[in-house]
């Protein structure tokens, strides 16, 4: 941990940026020859040797891939970048997810053989939903098969119809020799060679022609120009191409290779010209109550603070470490921020600069910056401001989980030990659910996926030193009510000492509008605020589980029918007896209704050889999942189908002995559907 520094870049020299892909895609490659080139490392990290920066929890470096997100910094060309670094995998959506909220552009990496991958579609899409700047970076060039046109063919016609190649691939018969800038002209050859290669020609006019003629379509100077028939300057291209990639009205698309530190050193060149600086980008809209007249969010050091936590890890001693982005405003240390989301006073201890697994202690930041705040308690989501500037922004949603699994410590002297490291993996993944079972010593963790739930029993072993003992996986069903159901109870005994009489009677059914549970009287009932309470408490007590296997229902309404009041002056008691006779009302129906099992459904997506393709069509449908496409992308079959998820245990084993080790597979929860039995299935 270094010492404090002083003072902070002004917002319009900081980047702040992502690196997004679908698994195996070359991201954490790319960002390890960044940090070579910015002159942080020696020389860049390999994945496959474990020696990354991004990438440093042992089960990362084991495995090859990234879990959780990684931040650096580092400076180029006199601009401060921050970087954040996010897994590829599904299961650890909620990462990307959250990196989201605080980037102001976005580098999404393609491999140049598989091109556009099945996350790959996810993340553009979230990107574009939040109106993020991004450009392409078509790794892996210098693979045999790589397919530069294709990828970008393929990218346009699916996905991002704006995209367009702002470079272009030199080819020496079939190896690749360099890069050309379509709109300059400027080309590197890593061959040491010059001039252009023959073969290349027409194809670098055709892309050229069409970057071109997009480019005037977003700019005016330079459609006046070609209208009037005269030459536009080349400076006027790259002003043009930097103001429409800026307001997301065209995505660059550029060509490398992690490998290759020219071709990097080319796309960082291209996110200081092409994404917008944290002067320049968007600020989320202030959501709090009272805010409609209060003036717009600046990237202003002496403006009143608005940042928002993102993620948050816990230390040893139970601190939290808050990752924050700085919106507006500046943070000293040894002050009290409030908290709009929980409206508690957050004292900031200290706070630092994140470089992967190192702090860099600051004495002060401001807008722009990505910080780590030591704070003692704090929720992800948080927004900091002060009191007499209140600012809330858009809170995260946290998935469910679909699967579940038992983890005992191996001796009962570990309990505490376990308790705390769980603790702490699930402050760091709020997709992550513990519970603890006081009576048995045990605790059922629920997440994303096997991966996900393999990836912390690791982690509870490697970094915890704990030998846990696991149970089977569970996948995680729901219930639904089969029909609508009228109950009446009527509660009349002796209570605390004092006869006390109500009826409660309750309509329950499923409610096909919307998810979640909600009670509401009649439209002729009219009750006292405390017995509606009274009776919400009780009903969602016992509708807490359905009557078929203890599940929790899905989509359930309860109406209050009817409602009579205790006597007058029963008081605490007689709002109890309220809460018994709905909780026995529920009870009564939710059993006479009865309910379907639900279980996840997940969309599937594999990607394998032509080799193993049949094999592994036939695995899914093994295994009851319905196929729902089969694409040809560039070098490789696509399967899109949809199966249960306690059909996919241990799929992922199987998938790599067929392909042998070649295909990759991921999973996300798409709905829940009735289970199918016997014939059915």
């Amino acid at each position: 941990m270094e010492k404090a520094r002083l003072g902070f870049p002004e917002p319009d020299h900081i980047r702040n940026i992502g690196v997004l892909a679908h698994v195996d895609a070359g991201k954490t490659s790319i960002t390890e020859r960044i940090l070579y080139l910015a002159g942080l490392r020696r020389e860049a990290g390999d994945v496959d040797k474990g020696t990354t920066a991004t990438d440093y929890l042992s089960v990362e470096r084991r495995h090859g891939i990234t879990v959780k997100s990684a931040a650096v910094r580092f400076d180029w060309k006199g601009t401060a970048i921050r970087l954040i670094d996010t897994p590829g995998h599904v299961d650890f959506g909620i990462e990307v997810e959250r990196a989201l909220r605080i980037l102001d552009g976005a580098v999404i990496a393609l491999c140049a053989v598989s091109g556009v991958q099945a996350r790959t579609e996810v993340i553009a899409r979230a990107c574009a939903d939040r109106f993020l700047p991004r450009l392409y970076f078509v790794n892996k060039m210098d693979r045999e098969g790589a397919d530069f046109p294709g990828v970008v063919q393929h990218l346009r016609s699916d996905l991002e119809p704006k995209a367009r190649a702002v470079q272009f691939p030199l080819y020496e018969g079939r190896k690749w020799v360099g890069i050309v800038d379509l709109l300059s002209g400027e080309m590197l050859r890593f061959d040491g060679e010059g001039g252009l290669p023959e073969s290349c020609g027409s194809a670098i006019e055709k892309e050229r022609a069409d970057l071109v003629e997009s480019l005037a379509e977003c700019d005016e100077r330079i459609m006046a120009l070609f209208a009037a028939n005269k030459a536009v300057p080349s400076g006027l291209f790259s002003q043009a191409l930097s103001a429409a990639s800026k307001r997301g009205d065209l995505i660059p698309v550029l060509c490398g290779s992690a490998f290759i530190g020219e071709s990097v050193a080319l796309l960082l060149d291209a996110v200081l010209s092409d994404l917008p600086s944290v002067a320049e980008a968007a600020i989320p809209g202030n959501l709090y109550p009272s805010a409609g007249h209060d003036p717009v969010l600046a990237p202003d050091s002496k403006a009143p603070l608005a940042a928002f936590v993102f993620k948050t890890l816990a230390d040893e001693s139970g601190d939290i470490f808050a990752w924050t982005r700085i919106w507006s405003g500046s943070i000293r240390a040894g002050r009290k921020f409030f908290d709009a989301r929980s409206g508690k006073d957050i004292l900031v201890r200290k706070f630092f600069g994140i470089h992967a697994d190192e702090l860099i202690e600051l004495a002060e930041a401001g807008p722009g910056e990505i910080v780590a705040l030591k704070v003692q308690t704090i929720e992800p989501g948080a927004t900091l401001c002060g009191r007499q500037a209140p600012v809330l922004f858009e809170n995260f949603s946290i998935p469910e989980p679909v699967i579940s699994q038992v983890v005992e410590p191996a001796s009962a002297e570990e309990l505490a030990l376990l308790r705390k490291a769980l603790e702490s993996l699930s402050v760091e993944d709020s997709s992550l659910l513990v519970k603890e079972e006081k009576e048995t010593g045990r605790f059922l963790v629920s997440g994303q996926g096997e991966l996900h739930l393999g990836i912390v029993a690791e982690r509870l072993k490697r970094e915890f030193g704990l030998g846990v003992r696991l149970g089977n996986p569970r996948i995680n069903c729901k219930e639904r009510l089969k029909r609508q159901v009228t109950a009446r109870e009527v509660f009349d005994r002796d209570f605390g000492g004092e006869r006390i009489r109500t009826i409660v009677e309750l309509r329950l059914g499923p409610e096909m509008k919307g998810e979640g549970f909600s009670v509401v009287p009649a439209d002729n009932v009219r009750i006292p605020p405390q017995y509606l309470a009274s009776a919400l408490r009780g009903a969602l007590a016992s509708a807490s589980t359905g009557p078929f296997e203890g599940w929790p229902l899905e989509s359930l309404q309860a109406v209050i029918v009817d409602l009579v009041p205790p006597a007058a002056g029963t008081g605490r008691n007689g709002e109890t007896a309220v809460e018994a006779a709905a909780a026995l009302a529920a009870r009564k129906a939710l059993v006479e209704a009865g309910s379907i099992l639900l279980e996840p459904v997940m969309a599937v997506d594999i990607e394998c050889s032509e080799e193993s393709f049949g094999a592994l069509l036939s695995a899914i449908v093994s295994r009851k999942g319905r196929v729902e496409s089969v694409e040809d992308r560039l070098s490789i079959k696509a399967i899109s189908a949809k199966a249960p998820m306690s059909s996919l245990i241990g799929f992922a084993g199987e998938l790599r002995s067929i392909s042998r080790g070649k295909a990759h597979f991921q999973a996300r929860f798409e709905a829940y559907e009735p289970v199918k039995r016997g014939s059915e299935a």
